[in-house]
């Protein structure tokens, strides 16, 4: 039997273990000897005994004192495990993992773009954080994306690996969708949980499932749905942790009209079955890396709409498993969403395209065996050098 590859993954917040680990953590047992470090990880030391988290506390924003004291604890976490790959996600734990990976002298240094911060900037703001993404790409040994579309948007910015876009896994996703969690059976407890949460039979469901902050699309979710309150039986399912530093309050104020129609919820657990229970997913994101909530709507024949930008591009098929609108266009997304409203007959087609599509291409297994088979195929060339 091979010998257990020791791999170090390093996150910025607990919640990115659910939301983008959790698939490649299930099926690595027999393959990895896995550590996850990062802010408030070990509160999964139960959920999977067979990782060793280690609490790191990684702060999203800027802040030199708590960056330096993150990066003095990454390095010595390298410096004790010494790790064969060390796999970074998420921006402020690629740029200290790239530096302590280098300073511990990681053989192999993997960073994976999931959404560029300095793409919704300009001026300096995105000069420095394009700089960084830079320092990123040329410290790590290997890199990848989580969609095709980012490496060709990389790519038009300067961002190749020996001249080439940076390359990604199968046709994009971070981990894929667990097809026993994921399973359309579970459709069928569906008014189960609509009363529950004040939701009739008949309602038609649109559903927001991410973080509530401006770079995801609140405000637009909000006049967007405004624009539809002249319909009958509709009701926005609002879920996701609140990062909007107040400014949700204000939105709820403004838009007191349609606040009957919303069920806001925080971070929900089984999140699939409210996308089951849903009709359409709304994802008015200025950026993703992907999407992988798409995905996941999609195997259980939820059909999406959101922006057509990078990473969307490549999560939802547009006019086939759901609809892309030209960017921060709030008139032509409502207008989306009022389309698969009216139109039954478009929306079931796109139902079953979005599932068929999901199951082809987006099952956790295939996406594990591509990773597997890329951790490898590195330490096989690392070894042959």
């Amino acid at each position: 039997m091979d010998k257990k590859i020791k791999l170090l993954r390093i996150v910025t917040q607990a919640e990115v273990v659910p939301w983008h680990l959790k698939n490649f953590i299930e099926r690595a047992e027999k393959d990895y000897d896995l550590y996850i470090t990062g802010d408030n990880v070990s509160r999964y030391n139960e959920v999977y005994p067979y990782v060793t988290f280690i609490d790191n506390q990684i702060y999203r924003k800027v802040s030199i004192y708590h960056d330096l004291k993150a990066l003095s604890k990454l390095i010595f976490i390298c410096l004790k495990i010494r790790p064969q790959i060390m796999h970074s996600i998420m921006p402020k734990a690629g740029f200290l993992g790239a530096i302590a990976g280098l300073i511990s002298f990681i053989p192999i240094r993997i960073h994976t773009f999931t959404g560029q911060v300095w793409n919704t900037k300009s001026g300096i703001g995105r000069m420095a954080y394009k700089f960084l993404d830079r320092f990123v790409l040329l410290c790590n040994t290997a890199c990848l994306t989580d969609s095709p579309s980012q490496s060709n948007f990389l790519a038009q910015n300067g961002f190749l690996v020996k001249g080439k876009p940076i390359a990604y896994l199968g046709k994009g996703s971070l981990s894929g969708v667990n097809l026993e969690k994921f399973d359309v059976s579970i459709v069928k407890d569906r008014n189960v949980l609509r009363k529950e949460l004040g939701i009739g039979e008949n309602d038609f469901v649109y559903v927001y499932l991410a973080r509530k902050s401006l770079i995801k699309g609140i405000k637009e979710i909000f006049e967007s749905f405004n624009r539809l309150a002249f319909l009958p039986n509709t009701k926005l399912l609002f879920i996701g942790p609140d990062e909007s530093n107040g400014y949700l309050d204000v939105l709820f104020e403004q838009y007191s009209n349609i606040k009957d129609k919303i069920i806001s919820l925080g971070i929900v657990k089984d999140h699939e079955k409210y996308l089951a229970i849903s009709d359409v997913l709304c994802l008015p994101s200025s950026s993703e890396g992907f999407g992988s909530v798409v995905i996941e709507a999609s195997v259980l024949g939820v059909p999406a709409v959101g922006f057509d930008i990078v990473g969307l591009q490549d999560s939802i098929e547009n006019d086939f498993s759901g609809i892309l609108v030209p960017y921060k266009d709030v008139v032509r997304f409502s207008e989306a969403m009022l389309k698969l409203y009216k139109d039954e007959e478009k929306l079931m087609k796109m139902k079953v395209n979005a599932r068929d599509r999901g199951l082809k291409y987006f099952s956790a297994d295939a996406i594990y065996s591509f990773q597997n088979q890329f951790y490898k195929s590195l330490i096989k060339e690392k070894l042959n050098k």
